[in-house]
């Protein structure tokens, strides 16, 4: 009975040790989130800019590199003026996308998608991520669209590890 409990009890530990020898850091996944990232903009032969175009200057494939690490396409301006101020609620609609190669596509771009909308403040970083509100701040109107690339840790939480990247379509609403 005693070899048996010391048996078990080298397995057990030997199934921690080799479980726990994982070599894959964090540092590691940061560097293959990069190397997706740039495969990705390989790929779909996107110009990266240091400098932000203003509104109607934004050629198809013009991504404006900001300092957090977001890129930004402004696709459609929107409507009106410049309208948006901090503490405005946010109604974003979005279709979001892996980078890989063979791409998944999540959406939340209708109601009849996702009908329930996750609102946010502008400006208040607990309610979203800060790719979403930095995105907002360029947007600054209703019925503005854009195309995001957000690296892993200035996206949502469910994507910080393993450091995932996502490519977003997203469509605002500002409400006073």
């Amino acid at each position: 009975m005693k070899r048996l409990i010391y048996y078990i009890s080298c397995a057990f530990i030997a199934f921690i040790f080799f479980s726990s020898c994982n070599d894959t850091t964090y540092a590691k996944e940061l560097k293959l989130e990069k190397m997706l990232i740039d495969d990705y903009i390989k790929r779909n032969h996107i110009k990266v800019l240091n400098v932000r175009p203003a509104n109607s200057e934004w050629k198809d494939n013009d991504y404006y590199l900001t300092p957090d690490g977001l890129y930004f396409h402004l696709v459609d301006s929107g409507i009106g003026k410049d309208i948006l101020e901090t503490s405005d609620v946010i109604v974003p609609r979005y279709k979001q996308y892996t980078l890989n190669i063979d791409s998944v596509t999540i959406s939340n771009w209708t109601t009849i998608d996702f009908p329930i909308t996750q609102d946010f403040v502008f400006g208040d970083y607990t309610q979203s991520c800060t790719a979403f509100q930095e995105a907002v701040s360029f947007m600054k109107r209703n019925e503005s669209v854009a195309k995001i690339i957000v690296p892993s840790k200035i996206g949502f939480k469910a994507y910080w590890t393993p450091a995932t990247p996502m490519r977003y379509d997203l469509k605002i609403k500002i409400q006073k």
